[in-house]
């Protein structure tokens, strides 16, 4: 039986190298909003671009698998996600909470509950139940604080495709065809009802963190991206396409990339006009941006394919892990970090660059070949005995640091020391504010 998705176009997989251009600058917002909040105001909406084109990639790739196979492999999906998101997110809590028991206790408050949260992909709510703040800039010391929109994606990576699966599975057994138009009206609904609860929640002139980190107000988002995945289907959009058609959508894909570059200077985080439909907007014109360098007839791709964009966007990912806790860790270090803040984030960013270039090489790229009975097998004892002596050396170090971290997670720190540490960073912030004020 055919399905509905079916034609007799010949699909064919296609990376579309503009995509590492939108990550860029989703993550340079992010970076910049928390270096400078004052002056990147939007910044933090660069998640929201991250979400809209994670929604669209996963939901596409989904379709595409059902519409050559007649099924879709969860397993293969999970794995697949597994591989690409824990290796990375697992050697930054190593290297982080290494660093913490040894130099920074005062951070480890907490830290089986953040740690235990974010493996399981529900961090955000941790949050929102410890009531902590994502907008207390210099107050909160956590370096796992931007762990929130990992377990958002996380719970999307496992509900949407169960949920996909369920509905066309369903359809199948009782020998009837989806219509596109269904899914797009459903998703339609999903997103608007989101964006609806983000406006009922929220509470003007009051901290917007539970509508911020919440999975229900945020997940909008990603509902957008996976929208367009059944609207724009990238394998069936042509290459050749008329004059005019480039020119509108060269036009189209200018606009969005203006509007969402205008959303991270200037849409600030505690305006009202955010959570009252503003975020979704913002979803929209990013869907927007991410449609029409998605089209291979328009101009865009190539616009956002450069060595630098391609280099940022294929280590977004560790760069948004490594940004808190290099920052954090720099900034308590810090006594004059008011007096010379460039001089200061331009450090942090090298820093950030730098553990993000070494997850990507030793950790990322790495772990994505990686079969996971074959690392069973290199394991096993007698394996281990017939290793070259570097490769022991640096499973020593591994059983160290694996030693220090457990120290740190199950080890008894008090809340005292961080008074001390609060106390520099609020002066910094209170100095750092007059500074650019003036």
């Amino acid at each position: 039986m055919k399905n509905n998705f079916e034609t007799n176009h010949q699909f064919s997989k296609k990376y579309i190298t503009g995509f590492n251009g939108i990550r860029s600058l989703a993550v340079i917002g992010v970076i910049l909003y928390h270096l400078f909040p004052e002056k990147m105001v939007g910044g933090y909406l660069g998640v929201v671009v991250f979400f809209g084109l994670s929604g669209y990639l996963i939901t596409e790739s989904l379709l595409h698998e059902w519409q050559k196979d007649q099924t879709i492999h969860l397993k293969r999906f999970y794995v697949r996600r597994l591989k690409r998101l824990y290796p990375a997110m697992t050697g930054m809590f190593l290297v982080t909470i290494t660093y913490m028991t040894l130099f920074q206790r005062n951070l480890l408050d907490h830290i089986r509950g953040v740690l235990l949260s974010s493996l399981t992909y529900l961090n955000n709510w941790w949050q929102i139940f410890n009531k902590q703040s994502y907008f207390a800039h210099f107050g909160n010391e956590s370096p796992f604080t931007h762990i929130w929109s990992l377990a958002i994606e996380g719970q999307f990576y496992f509900f949407g495709p169960l949920l996909l699966v369920f509905v066309l599975k369903i359809a199948a057994k009782q020998k009837k065809l989806i219509k596109r138009h269904y899914f797009v009206y459903g998703l339609s609904f999903l997103a608007v009802a989101s964006a609806a609860v983000m406006a009922i929640l929220y509470t003007p002139h009051m901290d917007p963190s539970r509508v911020y980190y919440g999975t229900d107000t945020r997940i909008f988002s990603l509902w957008i991206g996976c929208l367009l995945a059944f609207l724009w289907p990238s394998r069936r959009l042509k290459k050749n396409v008329s004059e005019l058609a480039r020119r509108v959508l060269d036009i189209a894909g200018a606009l969005a990339l203006f509007g969402v570059i205008l959303g991270l200077l200037f849409l600030g985080s505690q305006t009202s006009f955010t959570y009252y439909g503003g975020m979704f907007l913002y979803s929209l014109i990013a869907a927007c941006l991410i449609a029409i360098t998605a089209h291979p007839g328009a101009d865009l791709n190539r616009w956002l394919t450069n060595p630098v964009f391609t280099y940022l966007g294929q280590r977004s990912y560790g760069i948004y892990l490594y940004q808190y806790p290099v920052m954090i860790f720099y900034e308590a270090k810090i006594t004059n970090l008011a007096q010379y803040p460039y001089l200061h984030a331009a450090i942090e960013l090298v820093l950030i660059l730098i553990c993000s270039e070494l997850s990507y090489r030793f950790i990322e790229k790495p772990f994505q070949k990686v079969k996971f009975k074959n690392l069973w097998t290199e394991l096993k004892i007698g394996t281990i005995q017939q290793w070259p002596l570097v490769k022991k050396l640096i499973g020593a170090l591994f059983l160290l640091v694996i030693a220090i971290n457990l120290i740190g997670i199950f080890g008894k720190y008090g809340n005292g020391e961080n008074s001390e540490l609060q106390s520099r960073i609020t002066a910094n912030a209170k100095v750092s504010t007059s500074t650019t004020t003036s």
